[in-house]
């Protein structure tokens, strides 16, 4: 979902993740075939900033967005900020049309129809997937005279919740300039796990905070049953107690003035650095709704397809719960892995801590694929 705004592909987004307890920014280099980290910082938000989505401290939120640019140094001020996965509507719809403007007409009358909002109340935003025919240049370009089937994947978002973080974002002086979905950003954290192959029929859980998402995955693509994607979302309460510090390391002149100058930024900082994000054992409450979730849509793809879900990938703050890769992979007999995002993406070690990076890998996987988002994909 885009705003008016005449960027290109290689304009560097800022990705920012405003959750429900805390604010993650990050921001990755495209170079060639490798994704290099700019930088990626985390600053906790109190009780009741965020609610069921909405943000109801914007001046919190701001301020500490300011804090964590200022922190990491970031210079791009556009935005590719997330929708909490929850408050967005995913449908596939395989429309016949002659080409791309008569698509266009039956695209937002279908919508009218599928999305459970009135249209004036959302912004939608559609990718051409595939058709089901062989479509050739000249149809979509406004010459066919014949009939295609055009699938389209059409996500929708109230106006209400998309205002509500824009004006947060441009209130600490960012311009947002693309909102993607959370499901969405997680699926493309898989760009990180090169060892996947595209057409491995996989399940995807983010075990996030206070949602987690059970979706299953097939070419590469999310797997619909009929119009609605295959996926399954609970309320969770991940225990979390570790501290987790910034991971930009300090060269030795600003150190060096730090100490020497100033001790109160210093000792602010440090304050602001520490939280409480780290699962130390699993709940095992939240545990038994993801399995509930999980087990469902993958039955349901099973159905569908006669085939077997043949792995399962793990993400966010309930994947670093001891154990949990090992009681996910022994309740489905699946093999299950923890995407970790730092395996793939390029970390100059004078700059990171890259050990801290890799720990927290997994609860930092959803903000890197919200950073890997482009123009020129989608």
């Amino acid at each position: 979902m885009y705003s008016n705004l005449f960027l290109n592909k290689e304009t560097p987004l800022l990705a920012v993740d405003i959750g429900s307890q805390s604010i993650t920014i990050a921001q990755l280099d495209f170079k060639g075939n490798v994704y290099e980290l700019v930088g990626v910082g985390v600053m906790p938000l109190s009780e009741g900033s965020v609610v069921d989505g909405v943000v109801e401290n914007p001046n919190e939120v701001s301020d500490m967005i300011k804090k964590i640019i200022k922190s990491e140094k970031f210079k791009s001020r556009y935005v590719v900020s997330s929708i909490p996965g929850d408050h967005g509507v995913i449908r596939k719809l395989t429309l016949p049309a002659k080409n791309k403007n008569e698509l266009l007409e039956e695209l937002l009358h279908e919508v009218e129809h599928e999305i459970p909002f009135d249209i004036e109340d959302v912004r939608y935003d559609y990718h051409v997937v595939e058709h089901t025919e062989n479509l050739m240049d000249s149809a979509w370009s406004g010459e066919g005279n014949e009939e295609k089937n055009f699938d389209v994947i059409v996500a929708a978002v109230q106006k209400e919740l998309i205002e509500n973080r824009f004006d947060t974002l441009v209130e600490a002086g960012l311009t947002p300039v693309v909102f993607d979905l959370e499901i969405l950003a997680s699926m493309r954290s898989l760009e990180f796990t090169s060892y996947l192959s595209s057409t491995e029929p996989c399940a995807l859980f983010n075990l996030n905070e206070p949602y987690s998402h059970a979706s299953i995955l097939n070419n590469g693509h999310l797997f619909f049953d009929k119009k609605n994607p295959v996926s399954g979302h609970c309320s969770t309460n991940w225990k979390q107690s570790n501290s987790m510090k910034f991971f930009k390391k300090i060269n030795a002149v600003e150190e060096y003035f730090n100490n020497k100058f100033s001790s109160g930024f210093q000792a602010e900082k440090k304050i602001d650095a520490e939280m409480s994000l780290i699962g130390v054992e699993p709940d095992m409450d939240s545990v038994e709704k993801i399995m509930d979730e999980g087990a469902e849509a993958i039955e349901t793809f099973s159905e569908n397809t006669n085939e077997k879900v043949r792995r399962i990938f793990i993400h966010g703050v309930g994947a670093l719960a001891y154990g949990m890769q090992r009681l996910v992979s022994e309740h489905f007999k699946i093999p299950v892995e923890i995407i970790n995002p730092f395996s793939s993406i390029k970390v100059n070690p004078r700059r990171f801590h890259l050990e801290k990076l890799n720990d927290a890998g997994p609860q930092l996987a959803m903000i890197m694929g919200l950073a890997a988002r482009r123009f020129d994909n989608k």
